[in-house]
């Protein structure tokens, strides 16, 4: 692997994520291509938004909203690699102008993996996590995306979801390949209505896992696939979980009132999406 992707608002920059970031760019051997998308469609940006952005920045806020604006985005790329050279990540930044999304997806086409942040957003709105920008950046990216977790602590185990469709045998495959170094960590696999895979294909799979992984556990439960990922997945920690089709849609669409505390704890882990 050797182009990962860091996306981050040139307006909104937050670091809690670097220390992930590094991680995986030292287990990959990588440098890190941090892109700085920037949205030209200025009434997404309110002159308050920009305000508040250039005060976090560490600006005064006398300049002009359009100048205040540019003048907070590079000091952002600066704090950025700033931060990078004293953590000893080797980065590039592209910085991409247009529409953040439209930038974005070209980017993945060339890339291996793509960090993002669950709270990035354009929107003038308040979003819930994931947002708008975030969802769509999973359904439509041309490379497998990572969400990064809030805090980073080191990574114990992997936590593979499997259901036995090609969405999530995929994700697995792409996750191996990308990390190979990964395999002597402690592997679960967790599924839900394992009875709706033939015992051939469960035979295949757990031959194909125990080919790649040295330490392998197998967890499953009856019901709805929703809430038995959620329950499996709560007590977990210091994971990166993989997630094929159905964990992108149980991400973004499994947010109502009642179940909202569990994906965000689930969500504030490190989740591998692919698809294919």
């Amino acid at each position: 692997m050797k182009k990962i992707l860091y996306v981050t608002d040139a307006l909104d920059l937050h670091l809690d994520n670097l220390d992930f970031a590094g991680y995986i760019c030292e287990l990959a051997q990588s440098k890190l291509l941090a892109v700085f998308l920037e949205n030209d469609e200025s009434e997404m940006r309110t002159d308050s938004m920009i305000r508040t952005a250039a005060v976090n920045a560490g600006l005064n806020v006398t300049e002009e909203p359009l100048s205040l604006k540019q003048h907070t985005c590079d000091t952002n790329i600066q704090r950025f690699k700033t931060a990078c050279e004293i953590k000893g990540i080797d980065c590039v930044v592209h910085r991409d102008r247009g529409n953040p999304l439209s930038e974005l997806i070209l980017e993945s086409r060339y890339a291996d993996l793509l960090l993002l942040n669950v709270s990035t957003t354009f929107s003038p709105n308040n979003e819930g996590t994931p947002t708008d920008f975030v969802k769509d950046v999973m359904s439509n990216a041309e490379c497998p995306v990572m969400l990064m977790p809030a805090s980073f602590n080191g990574i114990g185990e992997i936590v593979f979801t499997y259901d036995g469709k090609p969405s999530s045998i995929h994700a697995i495959k792409q996750f191996t390949y990308l990390f190979p170094q990964l395999n002597e960590l402690k592997t679960v696999v967790v599924s839900v209505n394992p009875e709706e895979v033939s015992p051939e294909e469960r035979y295949k799979f757990r031959e194909w896992m125990h080919a790649h992984y040295n330490y392998l556990d197998f967890l499953s439960s009856e019901g709805n696939v929703k809430m038995g990922l959620v329950e499996l997945l709560f007590d977990r920690d210091k994971s990166i979980v993989v997630m094929g089709a159905y964990g992108r849609s149980m991400i973004s669409n499994f947010l109502s009132p009642s179940h909202a505390n569990p994906v965000i704890k689930v969500i504030s882990q490190a989740v591998f999406i692919a698809h294919n």
